[in-house]
């Protein structure tokens, strides 16, 4: 039993060296391989920016020995001297680089490892790149909030959520950046709230070509309970009335019940509510009381019982 163990360890050793004497053999041929390089452009003017992505790489055909690709397999990302250069010093707005002609051309921007003796043979893919070029333009832009909130039953989301900062800026090329209104939230759903919330809420890239800062914002959510209160006291505005009348409502002030957050409803004054009659569409010789339009401030939920909900107007025509 030893014996045969003895004979299949020294036949595993037996093949190791041959495959490494292969190996080295092998490694030594020429070969033309495909791979990937990755792409640098350099020299973009000042005060300029790219209107599209440049590709990061491109895929050519290299020459050289397998021992060189093997080495560049496995440390490609060590490679500093290891790319494919485009020279963007004389683009203005826009040129088509044909790849293949335009590195036959300039050998040397196809920067390769001078250990590996790596010989370019061509370009494959892409054959050519056009570059579009703008000015690049600042400016800032409002947060608009893609957080779908829902509160538990008796509470209510007091406003809009409130960013801070409440705009960022952005930069990038100037058509693209004019064209840009306002950048979003990341979507998020949150349920059954009862009490409110201070978080941070990641910002979406309006555009790929389009640099944006800060990256996060801190954002408020208020919830409150729902609460009711009566308001007294509103005076009743008469609109649209003729000059050569003397009108009078009566009475001049009403109090109603509004519904609302707890602590928005705390602050809401007589003031705040407009309680009217547009006395040139509503008015008839032959009718005494009037129901008036109610306008109650956006953040208050509703209004209900309005005291009185029938107003007299009297109508007293000036004598010459």
């Amino acid at each position: 039993m030893l014996t045969n163990t003895n004979q299949i360890k020294r036949l595993l050793y037996s093949f190791v060296i041959a495959f490494i004497f292969w190996f080295f053999i092998k490694s030594e041929d020429t070969y033309s391989i495909t791979t990937s390089i990755p792409l640098v452009a350099r020299n973009l003017q000042e005060q300029k920016t790219y209107k599209e992505e440049v590709p990061e790489s491109i895929i050519v055909t290299l020459k050289g020995s397998g021992r060189a690709f093997i080495w560049l397999r496995f440390f490609d990302n060590f490679y500093e001297d290891y790319k494919a250069v485009i020279d963007l010093s004389s683009i203005a707005d826009e040129y088509n680089f044909e790849l293949d002609q335009y590195y036959k051309n300039n050998p040397e921007k196809i920067v390769l490892p001078a250990s590996l003796e790596l010989e370019f043979v061509e370009v494959i893919s892409p054959r050519s790149i056009k570059i579009n070029l703008d000015q690049y333009l600042v400016k800032k832009v409002p947060i608009k909030s893609e957080v779908i909130v829902s509160t538990a039953p008796g509470y209510i989301q007091a406003g809009e959520e409130v960013f801070f900062p409440d705009s960022i800026s952005i930069g990038g090329p100037q058509e693209i950046v004019d064209s840009i209104n306002f950048v979003k939230t990341q979507k998020d759903t949150l349920v059954d709230l009862v009490s409110s919330i201070e978080s941070e809420f990641l910002i979406i890239n309006p555009d790929k070509v389009v640099d944006f800062d800060p990256k996060k914002v801190k954002g408020f959510i208020d919830i409150q309970p729902i609460s009711e209160t009566i308001v007294t006291g509103i005076p009743v505005k008469l609109i649209n009335k003729p000059n050569d009348v003397n009108v009078f409502v009566n009475p001049a002030t009403v109090s109603l019940t509004i519904v609302g957050g707890l602590d928005q409803i705390a602050s809401i004054v007589s003031t705040d509510i407009e309680v009217l009659i547009n006395f040139e569409k509503s008015w008839s010789a032959d009718k005494q009381f009037y129901s008036p339009e109610v306008r109650i401030p956006d953040s208050i939920l509703e209004w209900k019982d309005l005291s009185p909900n029938n107003l007299e107007i009297l109508v007293i025509k000036e004598i010459n």
